[in-house]
């Protein structure tokens, strides 16, 4: 995610990097001392090379012939030969593997991910400040220590941070009220008043493919019964799990869409996926099932047995070296649920996420990420979306940062999967309001009108997209076709270098008359060009079609949907040149061979107009562009 931000701020990358928490590991193991260590009569078997793993200056390099030779007999080469995936490698592989210490992880060099993590027994009192006190096996996930680890996370980013403000924030329309102290069984949905303030929880799940039978949803027909009483055990697992947690933090309040928002009620779903960017900014935490795959699942699963072997540190205390768990990358970001549309506005909107995952549970917050292992993982990109004021950070550094980040934004949600394709501009649009409010400027289908000219300049990343059509309520609620909202498949943005292009003021963005707040009449006005002299060749299924004449190429085309050779009946917008500032003389070209940036539009009818609509994009010398005569205010729909 975010693959190209870096290459524009120093403060984004994509490594992460592991940091013992040992102030916080020692106070809450102190007041909550774990379930249970690993239950091992003796200390593990090692062999020579392996009986200095815990030294600060630990370095081995070993082959895979060399592990299998000693798997066997050193408990902890059998667990290197496991957690390096050499099962399967050539019996007589010598390829080099050079494992060394970085704090509290052994790493490989080339991997950005540890291979084993190596821990202190929690009630040892000394340990160095470079190998983390903490859990060598994790607590049962749901039962009273891992709450205790939550809530502890919670009580010290409200005393510490300033992820949440101190006040309580207003309530969604409708919540679920899961007891209080008084009422501890009580479950029931609960329709707030106007002004009604207090703490929920957020639910982010997937609802995945599910019979209707399966499906546990508010309608008009059941919102009554709901208001009186919610049997928990009728929930599907995710939910109950979710009731669980928010019980086990001590929050009265759950919002969960698909029942605080009623189920095939157009009316009411106009009115609430617009308030996503407060559903969730105003949580006062997100729980997300991060990698169930439907609602029927659940996520406090048991989880995945992990290897570990002790070995002796000193006179007083031991060593665990187990599997590396901690990885929020694999486990979060590549996750199931990262790869569902609306999952993306929801991690940047959430003030603090706690993430369930299969191997263990993560915090996130503007402070990082936490393990439950009770390590620390930073990473800049992972600490730009879990921002509790996104996207403050990067906003504040100027128009570049900002378009490196929308552009980032909109390539990956592009990519990611949405059950309702015309759900593709609601599931963004607090996302989207959110950076245009940062911005200072308009922002609506995927365009902020301070950026108009980049955000236009769009292409399919992938062999195709089709056209979504558009959905029949509210009327006239149609995406222009130059917006990429309106197309199903990724895109990608045109590289142009920042101090390389000169803007077309002739390119205007017209928002038309606002309907229920959406702007059903979006359009574009600029002059429409002829092209000259040239012909379209195109190359392969996902490349760009070439420009040629007199048997040179002279630019490309991109187009949305499908490629067009048939130039006569192509014209073209100009959005921007390239400028002098870049040398392009310098370069050997003459003026007209100065490459301009275009969008594709053929021409359309719309009732008694003449209208335009954009099919591609690309780039072209000025001398095939014609600048006599054309419609110099043209309507682009």
């Amino acid at each position: 995610m975010f693959a190209g931000v870096e290459q524009h701020l120093a403060c984004i990358d994509d490594n992460w990097s592991y940091h013992t928490d040992n102030n916080f590991a020692r106070k809450f193991l102190q007041i909550n001392p774990p379930d249970k260590l690993p239950q091992q009569p003796a200390f593990s078997q090692l062999c020579g090379d392996c009986i200095d793993t815990s030294s600060r200056d630990f370095h081995r390099n070993v082959t895979p012939s060399q592990l299998r030779k000693t798997a066997d007999s050193c408990d902890l080469c059998g667990m290197l030969w496991k957690c390096l995936g050499l099962e399967k490698s050539n019996p007589n592989d010598q390829e080099v593997i050079e494992l060394f210490r970085d704090g509290s992880m052994l790493m490989r060099l080339g991997n950005r991910h540890p291979v084993l993590r190596i821990y202190m027994d929690p009630g040892f009192k000394a340990a160095p400040a470079d190998i983390q006190v903490g859990f060598p096996m994790l607590p049962k996930a749901g039962n009273l220590t891992h709450f205790k680890l939550l809530r502890e996370w919670l009580r010290v980013c409200d005393k510490d941070h300033r992820c949440y403000p101190r006040s309580d924030s207003p309530l969604p329309t409708r919540v679920l009220d899961v007891g209080d102290h008084e009422n501890p069984d009580s479950l029931r949905l609960y329709c707030t008043t106007k002004d009604e303030r207090g703490r929920y929880i957020a639910l982010s799940h997937c609802w995945g493919q599910l019979k209707e039978d399966e499906k546990f949803c508010t309608y008009r027909r059941n919102i009554a019964a709901l208001c009186k009483r919610i049997d928990l055990d009728k929930l599907p697992k995710t939910f109950q799990d979710a009731v669980t947690v928010t019980r086990g933090l001590g929050i009265q309040y759950l919002w969960i869409d698909s029942l605080c928002i009623i189920q095939k009620d157009v009316d009411d779903w106009k009115i609430e996926s617009k308030k996503m960017e407060t559903v969730f900014g105003s949580a006062y935490c997100t729980i997300a099932a991060s990698s169930a795959k439907a609602s029927t699942e659940g996520f406090l699963s048991p989880r995945s047995p992990v290897q570990c072997v002790k070995v002796p540190y000193n006179s007083d205390t031991s060593l665990y070296i187990c599997e590396s768990i901690d990885n929020f990358h694999r486990d979060v970001e590549e996750g199931e649920l990262s790869k569902r549309g609306w999952v993306l506005q929801e991690r940047a909107l959430s003030r603090r996420t706690i993430h369930f995952t299969k191997e263990q549970t993560y915090w996130v917050c503007s402070e990082g990420v936490h393990c439950e292992s009770l390590i620390k993982m930073q990473n800049r990109t992972a600490r730009l979306l879990g921002d509790a004021q996104f996207p403050e950070f990067v906003s504040n550094k100027g128009n570049r940062a900002r378009i490196v980040l929308f552009r980032s934004i909109f390539e990956t949600y592009s990519k990611l999967v949405l059950t309702n394709l015309t759900d593709r501009p609601v599931a963004i649009s607090g996302l989207e309001s959110r950076c245009a409010s940062a911005f200072e400027t308009e922002g609506c289908y995927g365009i902020f009108q301070h950026y108009l000219h980049r955000s236009i300049l769009w292409q399919r990343s992938g062999d195709k997209m089709e056209r979504i059509n558009p959905p029949p309520d509210p009327p006239g609620w149609k995406v222009p076709s130059w917006s990429w909202m309106a197309y199903e498949g990724g895109i990608s943005y045109m590289e142009i270098p920042f101090e390389a292009v000169e803007w077309s003021n002739a390119v205007k963005w017209f928002p038309g008359t606002p309907s229920d707040g959406i702007p059903s009449k979006l359009e574009l006005q600029a002059p429409v060009r002829e092209f000259l002299h040239c012909t379209i060749e195109p190359q392969n299924q996902a490349a760009k079609c070439a420009i040629f004449a007199e048997g040179d190429k002279r630019g490309w085309l991109k187009f949305d949907v499908e490629d067009m050779t048939d130039i006569q009946r192509l014209k073209c917008i100009v959005v921007g040149r390239q400028c002098e500032k870049y040398k392009w003389r310098g370069q050997g070209q003459r003026a007209d061979e100065q490459a301009h940036y275009v969008l594709v539009v053929m021409q359309r009818r719309q009732g008694r107009h003449r209208a335009y609509e954009r099919v591609g994009v690309g780039s072209i010398q000025r001398r095939h562009i014609s600048f006599q005569g054309g419609e110099l205010q043209a309507r682009i729909v």
